[in-house]
């Protein structure tokens, strides 16, 4: 069965570096604490700029869902995130920058226990119909813009909104979106290979 995780019922937190607020999709394990997940996926609004937080040990993806552009700053390197922008990987232990250029942001963040777990973030905007497949050990779709709607078995149609997150978690499931118009997030998460 496909799990859907809406908008309203995600957890609202400060950042680890209380600098703002982040609303938590998920974390694995449920119970774990922001020093020993094994993974989560979130989105905090950016209204001011700073330092990111630490997380040792931690690989992370960021992507911009709304807003301006996001100015990056790692020792000599320099980015700019836009919506339309690639995603920004780079591990958690880093000293990471950022100023904003044109107001507050969204972004869209996944991160991974190295020792434990990789990850791959992809953005898709499709009109029609989109099959996201299951990949690794979880897949998470999230709902960036448009209202797409899925069939699950014993329940018929599930409309989807912005915020709003699919988890696949079982070998050969797939999620089959269908929209007028809809941009999403995708998050597979793997196991590390003993």
């Amino acid at each position: 069965m496909l799990i859907v995780i809406s908008k309203a019922n995600q957890a609202v937190m400060p950042w680890k570096n209380d600098g703002g607020i982040t609303r938590e999709i998920i974390r694995c394990p449920a119970n774990s604490s922001l020093d020993n997940f094994e993974w989560r996926i979130s989105v905090a609004t950016v209204s001011t700029a700073g330092r990111f937080s630490i997380f040792p040990g931690i690989d992370r993806s960021l992507a911009l869902t709304e807003g301006g552009e996001l100015s990056i700053s790692q020792d000599a390197r320099h980015f700019t995130l836009t919506p339309e922008a690639p995603i920004f990987e780079f591990a958690g232990e880093e000293q990471v920058g950022s100023s904003l250029l044109a107001g507050p942001v969204t972004d869209f963040n996944v991160m991974t226990r190295r020792r434990l777990h990789t990850h791959t973030l992809h953005r898709f905007a499709f009109t029609g119909t989109l099959c996201v497949p299951h990949r690794g050990h979880t897949s998470a779709v999230y709902i960036v813009k448009g209202s797409p709607h899925f069939r699950q078995p014993k329940s018929g149609v599930v409309q989807l909104a912005p915020g709003d997150a699919v988890l696949l978690t079982a070998p050969e499931q797939e999620l089959t979106l269908d929209a007028t118009e809809a941009e999403i997030m995708v998050t597979n998460i793997f196991d590390v290979s003993n």
